[in-house]
Protein backbone atom coordinates (compact mmCIF):
# COMPACT_ATOMS: atom_id res chain seq x y z
CA UNK A 1 0.00 0.00 0.00
CA UNK A 2 3.05 2.47 1.02
CA UNK A 3 4.54 1.73 -2.73
CA UNK A 4 0.99 3.28 -4.57
CA UNK A 5 1.28 5.94 -2.65
CA UNK A 6 3.58 7.86 -5.25
CA UNK A 7 1.50 7.03 -7.88
CA UNK A 8 -1.32 8.83 -5.96
CA UNK A 9 -2.56 12.65 -7.06
CA UNK A 10 -2.67 15.19 -4.19
CA UNK A 11 -6.48 14.96 -4.33
CA UNK A 12 -6.47 10.82 -3.89
CA UNK A 13 -3.72 11.60 -0.88
CA UNK A 14 -5.42 14.33 0.54
CA UNK A 15 -9.27 11.88 0.81
CA UNK A 16 -7.08 9.19 2.20
CA UNK A 17 -5.10 11.22 4.72
CA UNK A 18 -8.88 12.73 5.65
CA UNK A 19 -10.12 9.39 6.42
CA UNK A 20 -6.74 8.58 8.62
CA UNK A 21 -4.76 6.91 6.74
CA UNK A 22 -1.05 8.44 8.00
CA UNK A 23 0.49 7.06 5.29
CA UNK A 24 -1.10 9.27 2.79
CA UNK A 25 0.09 12.00 4.78
CA UNK A 26 3.54 10.71 4.78
CA UNK A 27 3.15 11.03 1.23
CA UNK A 28 2.22 14.37 1.32
CA UNK A 29 4.58 15.34 3.42
CA UNK A 30 7.58 13.24 1.26
CA UNK A 31 6.11 15.00 -1.76
CA UNK A 32 5.86 18.80 -0.72
CA UNK A 33 8.36 19.26 2.26
CA UNK A 34 11.37 20.39 0.61
CA UNK A 35 9.19 22.52 -1.40
CA UNK A 36 7.82 24.41 1.39
CA UNK A 37 11.24 24.65 3.34
CA UNK A 38 12.61 26.26 0.09
CA UNK A 39 9.81 28.85 -0.35
CA UNK A 40 10.07 29.56 3.79
CA UNK A 41 13.89 29.89 3.30
CA UNK A 42 12.72 33.66 1.60
CA UNK A 43 10.92 34.37 4.90
CA UNK A 44 13.28 33.02 7.41
CA UNK A 45 17.09 33.55 5.77
CA UNK A 46 19.48 31.17 5.99
CA UNK A 47 18.46 29.86 9.83
CA UNK A 48 18.00 26.37 8.78
CA UNK A 49 16.69 25.52 12.09
CA UNK A 50 13.92 28.16 11.73
CA UNK A 51 13.10 27.36 8.22
CA UNK A 52 13.15 23.74 9.91
CA UNK A 53 10.82 24.50 12.42
CA UNK A 54 8.85 26.76 9.90
CA UNK A 55 8.35 23.54 7.89
CA UNK A 56 6.60 21.58 10.91
CA UNK A 57 4.53 24.23 11.63
CA UNK A 58 2.97 24.41 8.28
CA UNK A 59 2.47 20.93 8.28
CA UNK A 60 0.72 20.74 11.75
CA UNK A 61 -1.72 23.14 10.27
CA UNK A 62 -2.18 21.21 7.71
CA UNK A 63 -2.80 18.43 9.65
CA UNK A 64 -4.69 19.98 12.17
CA UNK A 65 -6.84 21.87 8.77
CA UNK A 66 -7.23 18.53 6.36
CA UNK A 67 -10.72 17.85 7.79
CA UNK A 68 -12.13 21.90 6.86
CA UNK A 69 -10.17 21.34 3.20
CA UNK A 70 -12.57 21.19 0.51
CA UNK A 71 -11.22 20.29 -2.87
CA UNK A 72 -12.82 23.26 -4.58
CA UNK A 73 -9.35 24.57 -5.10
CA UNK A 74 -5.64 22.89 -5.78
CA UNK A 75 -4.17 21.43 -2.84
CA UNK A 76 -0.68 22.90 -3.38
CA UNK A 77 -3.08 26.68 -3.42
CA UNK A 78 -4.19 25.84 -0.22
CA UNK A 79 -0.87 24.65 0.93
CA UNK A 80 1.19 27.52 -0.33
CA UNK A 81 -1.80 29.95 1.43
CA UNK A 82 -0.86 28.25 4.73
CA UNK A 83 3.34 28.56 3.77
CA UNK A 84 3.05 31.96 3.10
CA UNK A 85 0.90 32.64 6.39
CA UNK A 86 3.27 31.46 8.44
CA UNK A 87 6.10 33.20 6.63
CA UNK A 88 4.61 36.62 6.75
CA UNK A 89 4.13 35.93 10.33
CA UNK A 90 7.72 34.82 11.15
CA UNK A 91 9.08 37.46 9.05
CA UNK A 92 7.09 40.26 11.14
CA UNK A 93 8.18 39.01 14.31
CA UNK A 94 11.55 38.55 13.11
CA UNK A 95 11.47 42.22 11.79
CA UNK A 96 10.50 43.38 14.89
CA UNK A 97 13.22 42.21 17.16
CA UNK A 98 15.76 42.55 14.62
CA UNK A 99 16.37 45.77 13.10
CA UNK A 100 17.66 44.74 9.48
CA UNK A 101 18.95 47.33 6.52
CA UNK A 102 18.33 45.61 3.11
CA UNK A 103 21.14 47.33 2.03
CA UNK A 104 23.37 46.30 4.28
CA UNK A 105 25.34 43.39 3.14
CA UNK A 106 28.04 43.20 5.90
CA UNK A 107 27.16 40.09 6.69
CA UNK A 108 27.64 38.58 3.46
CA UNK A 109 31.14 37.09 2.63
CA UNK A 110 33.46 38.83 0.90
CA UNK A 111 35.03 35.73 -1.10
CA UNK A 112 36.92 35.55 -3.70
CA UNK A 113 37.03 38.25 -6.46
CA UNK A 114 34.80 37.40 -8.72
CA UNK A 115 31.35 35.54 -8.03
CA UNK A 116 32.15 32.89 -10.31
CA UNK A 117 34.43 31.64 -8.01
CA UNK A 118 32.04 31.69 -4.77
CA UNK A 119 31.06 28.07 -3.66
CA UNK A 120 27.53 27.03 -3.87
CA UNK A 121 26.86 27.62 -0.10
CA UNK A 122 28.00 31.18 -0.79
CA UNK A 123 26.46 31.95 -3.33
CA UNK A 124 22.81 30.14 -1.68
CA UNK A 125 22.91 32.24 1.70
CA UNK A 126 23.74 35.55 -0.19
CA UNK A 127 20.79 35.02 -2.68
CA UNK A 128 18.56 33.65 0.75
CA UNK A 129 20.03 36.89 2.48
CA UNK A 130 19.03 38.86 -0.84
CA UNK A 131 15.26 37.38 -1.25
CA UNK A 132 14.52 37.92 2.68
CA UNK A 133 15.20 41.55 2.78
CA UNK A 134 12.87 42.15 -0.46
CA UNK A 135 9.41 43.90 0.16
CA UNK A 136 7.07 41.84 0.90
CA UNK A 137 5.31 41.27 -2.14
CA UNK A 138 7.94 40.69 -4.24
CA UNK A 139 9.56 38.18 -2.03
CA UNK A 140 6.06 36.53 -1.99
CA UNK A 141 6.38 35.70 -5.54
CA UNK A 142 10.09 34.38 -5.39
CA UNK A 143 9.43 32.39 -2.95
CA UNK A 144 6.50 30.81 -4.89
CA UNK A 145 8.17 30.43 -7.84
CA UNK A 146 11.87 29.30 -6.45
CA UNK A 147 10.68 27.28 -3.53
CA UNK A 148 7.44 25.36 -5.19
CA UNK A 149 8.20 26.03 -8.89
CA UNK A 150 4.70 27.20 -9.51
CA UNK A 151 3.84 29.03 -12.94
CA UNK A 152 2.82 32.53 -12.63
CA UNK A 153 -0.92 31.61 -13.17
CA UNK A 154 -1.02 29.62 -10.05
CA UNK A 155 1.26 32.16 -7.80
CA UNK A 156 -1.43 34.48 -9.03
CA UNK A 157 -4.52 32.07 -7.97
CA UNK A 158 -2.72 31.74 -4.26
CA UNK A 159 -1.81 35.35 -4.03
CA UNK A 160 -5.71 36.81 -5.27
CA UNK A 161 -3.86 38.70 -7.77
CA UNK A 162 -3.94 38.83 -11.66
CA UNK A 163 -0.98 36.92 -13.48
CA UNK A 164 0.51 40.17 -15.30
CA UNK A 165 0.79 41.35 -11.43
CA UNK A 166 2.44 38.21 -10.44
CA UNK A 167 5.12 38.22 -13.25
CA UNK A 168 5.59 42.42 -13.15
CA UNK A 169 6.35 41.43 -9.06
CA UNK A 170 9.13 38.93 -10.10
CA UNK A 171 10.79 40.90 -12.74
CA UNK A 172 10.86 44.05 -10.53
CA UNK A 173 12.46 41.55 -7.79
CA UNK A 174 14.90 40.32 -10.50
CA UNK A 175 15.72 44.01 -11.24
CA UNK A 176 16.40 44.95 -7.63
CA UNK A 177 18.10 41.68 -6.79
CA UNK A 178 20.68 42.40 -9.42
CA UNK A 179 21.00 46.33 -8.03
CA UNK A 180 21.90 44.98 -4.85
CA UNK A 181 24.24 42.42 -5.90
CA UNK A 182 26.13 45.01 -8.25
CA UNK A 183 26.01 47.70 -4.98
CA UNK A 184 27.56 44.93 -3.03
CA UNK A 185 29.91 43.60 -5.70
CA UNK A 186 31.30 47.73 -5.80
CA UNK A 187 31.10 47.95 -1.71
CA UNK A 188 33.51 44.75 -1.84
CA UNK A 189 36.07 46.20 -4.32
CA UNK A 190 35.82 49.54 -2.52
CA UNK A 191 36.97 47.40 0.63
CA UNK A 192 39.54 45.66 -1.14
CA UNK A 193 40.86 48.53 -2.89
Amino acid sequence: MIDEMPDLCDAELVARSQKGDASAFEAIYDRHSSGVARTLSSFAGPDRDAIDDLTQDVFLRVISGLAAYRPNRPFTHWLYTIVLNIGRNHARMRSRTVAVDPLEFDSIPCAPASIGEWSEDIVADTLTRLVAALPEDMREVVSLRAGSGMAYGEIAQVLGIPEGTARSRMHNAVKLLKQRIDMHDCRRRKHEG
